[in-house]
């Protein structure tokens, strides 16, 4: 029997894929045709401009005529840029041009209208949009799911509209496969699709199947902070990400990818992302971790841990409180073993502003005043080297090949001359500053911050200290933030509590909007089970799964360590024969090791810190590593009752672990197995 409808959408399909293949053809000629014409006009300012600069007259001439033709490349260049904006869009639609349909009915209008909406915007040649944006307004009305009356917002206020339709397609270039009409999640047949794909290498875009609670949170409208809190696979990264591209989109005449930073927990994860946004058309927004926030501030991170605790720094903003500094905190400026500037030189200098209440309008007004004492010094020293015959060093600002007084400035700007670890140490107490006390007293001192940031994403929050979240804030002064994590996936002690983190942003009184994440949709409900069986019991009666029905997790116990080592080998040659990619997953490091040494020549390749996942096959890491990452398969080969006792920190790393499982889990204990599991 003939579906009138599939006949239908495959007739509007190819009229569109014609459409867009023809308007592709167009722009790459008129591209190619833009660049003829700019090269002809660099070659006629080549063979005709005359460059004469005899005279007065002469040169003015020169240059009108040279900036005339400068305009004119100018405006083929802008013209060009244009073009090759709209043709990556198209390119972009090529392989799927659009995924859903909604008709919707305006008020006080009869006929109803409809719309195709795909991952970027095209219009036709009377400027009529015959794909929609994703992140446009009236797109909201396909995310809501809600059938009937509904409503979309423009501006902040709110457009009234009936959803007769909301339509998902299956289609492949110009291919239409299947159509679902669709009211609800629970009937979200190509979320289902989309969910039983084989994990890659890289994270996929969820912007054909985003749910209600997921889309909340990326149109949610700009506040100071959202917190989002999510359980294990509820799709948090994925909404961050959409997230920077609505952002991206809504703001598209005024913030630039270097205005938005994102924070993650290691390198692996960040090449785990980097294609997303980029296949949304837009360009990676600032990304680094901890390391290389503190790595950028010129700070050495010691690694990713921290373990500064938040009254250290509280410690500080009290210690500062009247706070003098005399030359008792102060450094010599020295250039090549010459002293340029000494420590009682600069504190006269300071001395000039001791009626000052704020040290660092002190130290940012002593700098002018300590560069041109510099100067001064470096003058009497330059002429008394000439008088001694010595020249290696030279301060004359009239040779800027020699001079070298430049090297003098730029340790003056840098704050060279305050020992920042004897401030610290008179106020704290010891001899050594962890990097977050460091970077906290620098920018205390000297109001050392970033302006140009307005936004900063978190993920996996529930794995920083209250006080690298202090750090940040005070860093970034003029953000707003967006943290996401799930504070049972927190697998260090002493990190924040999302109360903490509530209530710190609160005391900087900034108001805090507090969002969930439920619903999991990586794991089969199988596994879904098993890692909410570890959360509190009014926690897990909120959760579900949206997956099909699969494999149940497999928990092998083994008396031995041969018959461990056997059970082990044999999981990893069955695994390794399968499509997909698999991760063994240790608690730390030392776990590793062990594995190391009870597999020899059969262990799988050891994922590090600044390594990319392979597509497919057997890997083994650490479980700081695998967080926010997704395989088909996850092997967990040391759940025994002494590496995860029954205690809150361990039951995260369980859960954490458990959870990075999409299709099948398998638990092995060589001796006891955990009390956490039960079989």
């Amino acid at each position: 029997m003939q579906d009138n409808i599939f006949t239908e959408e495959q007739n509007h399909l190819n009229e569109l894929y014609n459409k867009l293949t023809n308007m592709k053809s167009q722009m790459e000629a008129e591209l190619i045709d833009l660049q003829n014409q700019a090269q002809e006009e660099k070659n006629t300012v080549s063979d005709d401009l005359q460059y004469d600069f005899v005279g007065i007259e002469e040169s003015q001439e020169t240059l009108i005529e040279f900036e005339t033709m400068s305009r004119a490349v100018e405006e083929l260049n802008i013209s060009s840029r244009t073009v090759s904006t709209a043709l990556s869009k198209v390119n972009r639609l090529l392989p799927r041009p659009y995924f859903a349909r909604i008709d919707v009915q305006f008020p006080d209008e009869t006929e109803e209208e409809s719309y195709y909406i795909g991952t970027t915007s095209v219009s036709n040649e009377d400027h009529e949009p015959v794909v929609i944006d994703w992140r446009s307004p009236i797109a909201e009305v396909y995310y809501n799911q809600q059938m009937g009356e509904t409503s979309y917002e423009v501006d902040g206020r709110k457009i009234p509209v009936d959803l007769k339709l909301r339509r998902q397609f299956d289609i492949e270039q110009n291919v239409l496969k299947a159509y679902f009409d669709t009211k609800i999640a629970l009937e979200d047949p190509l979320l289902i699709h989309s969910l039983t794909r084989k994990r890659t290498d890289k994270m996929q875009s969820i912007t054909e199947t985003i749910q209600k609670e997921q889309n909340a949170i990326i149109r949610h409208p700009d506040v100071p902070v959202l917190l989002v809190q999510g359980i294990a696979g509820s799709g948090k990264t994925s909404v961050l990400l959409q997230r920077i591209a609505y952002l991206f989109y809504r703001r598209r005449k005024n913030l630039r990818p270097n205005q938005v930073c994102l924070i993650t927990l290691n390198p692996v994860f960040q090449q785990y992302i980097d294609h997303v946004l980029p296949e949304m058309g837009e360009a990676n927004p600032t990304t680094m971790t901890w390391s290389d926030f503190l790595d950028s501030l010129g700070v050495d991170s010691l690694g990713e841990a921290d373990i500064t605790e938040a009254d250290s720094l509280h410690q500080i903003d009290e210690g500062l409180k009247g706070f003098k500094l005399d030359e008792h905190y102060l450094h010599n400026i020295n250039l090549k073993r010459v002293r340029v500037l000494d420590k009682k030189q600069i504190a006269g200098v300071l001395r000039k502003y001791r009626n000052s209440s704020s040290t660092s309008w002190i130290i940012q007004t002593a700098i002018e005043d300590l560069q041109e004492l510099a100067r001064k010094n470096a003058r009497k020293m330059e002429r008394k080297n000439k008088e001694l015959g010595a020249d290696d060093i030279s301060f004359d600002d009239q040779d800027p090949d020699e001079n070298q007084f430049g090297g003098v400035a730029e340790k003056i700007r840098s704050l060279d001359w305050l020992d920042i670890q004897a401030i610290g140490k008179h106020i704290l107490g010891k001899d050594d500053l962890t990097p977050a006390e460091y970077t906290y007293l620098k920018m205390s001192l000297t109001g050392f911050s970033d302006h140009n940031t307005r936004y900063v994403i978190v993920d996996e929050v529930q794995d920083y200290t209250e006080a690298q979240l202090m750090v940040m804030t005070k860093y970034f002064k003029n953000a707003h933030f967006m943290m996401l994590g799930d504070e049972f996936q927190s697998i260090h002690s002493g990190t924040a509590t999302f109360k903490d983190i509530e209530n710190w942003f609160t005391s900087q009184g900034k108001e805090v909007t507090n969002l969930s994440l439920m619903t999991s949709y990586r794991s089969s409900p199988e596994i879904t089970k098993l890692f909410t069986g570890l959360l509190p019991k009014e926690i897990r009666i909120q959760t579900n799964s949206v997956q099909r029905e699969g494999i149940e997790p497999t928990i092998i116990s083994c008396e031995t360590h041969d018959e461990y080592v056997d059970k082990l080998k044999a999981v990893i040659a069955e695994n390794t024969r399968e499509e997909g990619l698999t991760a063994i997953i240790c608690e730390d490091r030392s776990g590793i090791n062990l594995i190391t040494r009870s597999l020899g020549e059969d262990t799988p390749h050891v994922v590090r810190s600044y390594e990319a996942l392979p597509k497919s096959g057997v890997v083994m890491m650490e479980l700081k590593l695998a967080k926010g990452l997704e395989f088909d398969t996850v092997i967990l080969p040391d759940v025994t009752a002494g590496e995860y006792p029954d205690r809150p920190l361990f039951r995260h790393r369980l859960y954490t672990a458990i959870s990075r499982a999409t299709e099948k889990i398998i638990i092995l204990s060589d001796g006891k197995l955990s009390p956490l599991v039960t079989v």
